[in-house]
């Protein structure tokens, strides 16, 4: 996966997509999907990504880490 070099990692947004994820109910792939997305936009907006940094890498590398977020939702949940 590229790093592009920024002020947080991989990891740190993968655990803000969960924190969000738990705060807006999201129980299925797709609305994880779409919060992935929503993360990445909103790291740009505000500057820590330039709009010309390839996000594909990341988008994809968070959309495939579906079944952590799934199995955090249930460790949550017993």
């Amino acid at each position: 996966m590229t790093n592009i070099n920024l002020s947080y990692t991989p990891e740190d947004m993968f655990r803000e997509v969960v924190a969000r994820g738990r705060e807006q109910g999201v129980t299925d792939q797709s609305a994880y999907d779409f919060l992935v997305e929503e993360v990445i936009e909103e790291h740009r907006k505000v500057g820590e990504m330039h709009t010309d940094d390839p996000t594909e890498d990341l988008e994809t590398h968070l959309r495939g880490r579906w079944a952590d977020y799934q199995a955090m939702q249930d460790e949550e949940a017993n």
